[in-house]
């Protein structure tokens, strides 16, 4: 009996098939099978019952599957505490949404290789609602997304907002330099796809003056919105951060809104009943690289961008 066929048993039992704890532990299918029946063979009892693909715990096995967790556990925590960066050498599933990914993910590596300079780091960028599912399976370790999110089981630490505004070209800005959401509502708009939070405040915006857009198009990559907003084609709310540069070279201008828009909060998500205890320190790492300042919907203004800047 060794570790490695006890986590083995941990993650079949947490995400339900031997392919997807293959996947979770970068082995293949049949390294997990071997394991499991040198396991099963040690201890003298069938762990799991096989139903086509998906595999089910038996009697004895959900009796020995807390015995195993807490094993795992402590020798997680065995590893942790010996202190040596190199002990974490396995793959690291990070999600994060388009918005933070375009802001922070070259923090969150830079953060996370300081500390753990042997590991692998796989970035997962997704909208909210499939960064959860993959969160609850076990597909990713950690999660940045949006919220408010109501998700039993998931713990969250609070990030931050991120920064919002309209943002186009000269040729399309109203002279005033304000933006209602009657004026945004005659424009063409581009935005990120329906499922995103970006899009649920400017939807909830535009409802809240009982305006409707006349016409929005969906794209997945800020860069590109970025580029369609440079190019004059359309107005995009996006993060201000993203787009100071294009607004120092006066290739985009900052509109004011008018209401003012709200930021968009920023959590740090991990499953509450994980065993793994690096992984909170991890969260931790992840938390400090994508932090985001807690701005007023007011200071998201072009007077309130020189005061954040300066």
């Amino acid at each position: 009996m060794n570790i490695r066929q006890l986590e083995t048993f941990h993650w079949i039992a947490e995400l339900g098939t031997f392919s997807a704890a293959a996947d979770r532990l970068s082995t293949s299918q049949a390294n997990v099978s071997a394991r499991i029946r040198e396991l099963e063979s040690e201890l003298g009892v069938l762990l799991f019952d096989r139903i086509g693909r998906q595999v089910h715990l038996t009697v004895k096995g959900r009796e020995l599957l807390s015995h195993a967790r807490r094993v795992v556990t402590e020798a997680a925590r065995l590893r942790l505490a010996a202190g040596k960066p190199q002990v974490l050498q396995g793959v690291i599933r990070i999600g994060m949404g388009e918005v933070i990914a375009a802001q922070s993910l070259v923090a969150i590596m830079d953060e996370v290789k300081h500390h753990f300079p042997a590991a692998e780091i796989e970035f997962d960028v997704d909208l909210n609602a499939h960064l959860l599912r993959k969160l609850e399976r076990g597909a990713v370790d950690i999660a940045v997304i949006g919220g408010p999110v109501d998700a039993p089981g998931i713990h969250l630490s609070p990030i931050g907002e991120v920064r919002l505004a309209w943002m186009c070209a000269p040729s399309l800005a109203p002279r005033n330099g304000v933006m209602t959401p009657k004026e945004a509502a005659c424009l063409p708009i581009m935005c990120l796809p329906r499922e995103s939070r970006l899009h649920a405040v400017m939807s909830q915006w535009f409802a809240q003056a009982d305006e409707v857009a006349r016409s929005v198009s969906y794209c997945n990559s800020l860069a590109t919105l970025l580029a369609a907003a440079r190019a004059g084609v359309a107005l995009c709310l996006m993060p201000v951060d993203i787009a100071l540069d294009d607004v120092d070279k006066g290739q985009l201008l900052l509109m004011e809104p008018e209401p003012a828009l709200p930021g968009l909060s920023f959590h740090v998500a991990t499953r509450g009943a994980g065993v793994d205890p690096a992984v909170p320190v991890l969260a931790g790492l992840v938390a400090k690289a994508a932090r985001q300042p807690v701005v007023a919907p007011a200071a998201v203004t072009r007077q309130g961008l020189q005061l954040v800047r300066g």
